[in-house]
């Protein structure tokens, strides 16, 4: 229980462990940063966390502290999200897939089975979609800082095993508030309802809902795995996150703690998706010492998957608007050129 109580906590952490290296304390502070996420706490960062809270309380002489309201202290995403972008909160570290409620192009991102590696989400994400994106965020209220990583979503049920697409039919499943994961459970027959993430286990364990998709990181962390029985290792969503900051604050804070604040920039996606994807296979297993039944599907089972979710994108890219399309071509550009140089 000790080693998988830690795990959860570890899990928690992962979201904004890059982005509080942003931290600071001071009996005085100036500049107060509250930066928020759905994601609970974790004590094995402190010593990482102290050492980097160190470092900008030694280069802001005390002038920045920041507080970090974790396990949706503030509220769920989109709350938080709202928050940072009227100014509320100063920051946060929130998931693409409920960001796209206010920058719709991110549903982009969470096409079905869109990115077929961690190498290639990588490659487009930091040399293709950064630097756009960044415009993007900025027009929308908020400083994009880093990308950040949830990993690949997977599906846990209550008592349904599903293997296959058909196997979601009729079921009623948590979606996130995004208009892309809710066309990929139509899409698989499901009945999907949307619900904020402190809402979901409640609904898990009333039978609202029967079942959901996450990574393991987060069913852990947000103990959503007390209410399943089985999780089927689908990876059909690649979900980057990002640590971003209210352009509200941003506008009003001198150049001097901007630097201290923004810190590495993108560089700290680096670190965020090496914790995430460090304890990864380790937390499958926590999810099975728990009691429940990992289904690992096979290639031909997932290319059922694959088959199932054809021409989604398209779909995605009409009902998404805005700058989608530009977006979308970028990333299949970044995809030839990923595929090139692997050659």
């Amino acid at each position: 229980m000790q080693k998988k109580n830690r795990l959860g906590v570890v899990a928690g952490a992962v979201l904004l462990a890059a982005g509080l290296g942003s931290q600071a304390s001071h009996a005085a502070p100036k500049v107060i940063v509250k930066l928020a996420t759905v994601a609970p706490t974790g004590t094995p960062w402190a010593d990482s966390l102290d050492q980097i809270k160190k470092r900008i309380d030694a280069e802001s002489k005390g002038r920045i502290q920041v507080k970090a309201y974790m396990g949706g202290q503030l509220g769920g995403e989109l709350e938080i999200t709202q928050g940072i972008r009227r100014g509320r909160i100063e920051g946060g570290g929130v998931t693409a897939g409920a960001l796209a409620s206010v920058i719709p192009e991110l549903d982009i991102l969470e096409i079905p089975y869109l990115f077929e590696s961690y190498e290639e989400a990588d490659y487009i994400l930091d040399e293709h979609l950064y630097e756009p994106f960044k415009k993007i965020f900025d027009g929308k209220g908020f400083v994009l800082a880093s990308w950040a990583e949830n990993g690949w979503r997977n599906i846990g049920t209550k008592t349904r095993v599903v293997r296959k697409p058909s196997d979601l039919k009729g079921l009623k499943v948590r979606s996130q508030e995004s208009k892309g994961h809710l066309a990929f459970w139509k899409r698989m027959g499901a009945n999907p309802v949307p619900i904020s993430m402190p809402e979901t286990l409640p609904a898990l364990q009333t039978g609202l809902v029967e079942g959901f998709d996450n990574t393991a990181l987060l069913t852990l962390s947000a103990e959503w795995h007390t209410a399943i029985k089985h999780f089927s290792v689908t990876e059909h969503i690649y979900q980057p996150a990002a640590i971003l900051y209210s352009k509200v604050f941003w506008d009003k804070t001198s150049d001097e703690d901007r630097k201290i604040i923004f810190g590495n920039g993108n560089k700290l996606a680096i670190e965020s998706r090496t914790a995430v994807r460090a304890i990864g296979k380790e937390l499958v297993g926590v999810l099975q010492s728990s009691g429940i039944t990992i289904e690992n599907l096979t290639d031909a089972e997932k290319a059922e998957f694959r088959k199932a979710v054809d021409g989604l994108a398209d779909e995605v890219v009409k009902m998404t608007g805005g700058e989608a399309r530009r977006i979308y071509e970028i990333i299949l550009e970044g995809k030839k050129q990923f595929k090139a140089k692997k050659k």
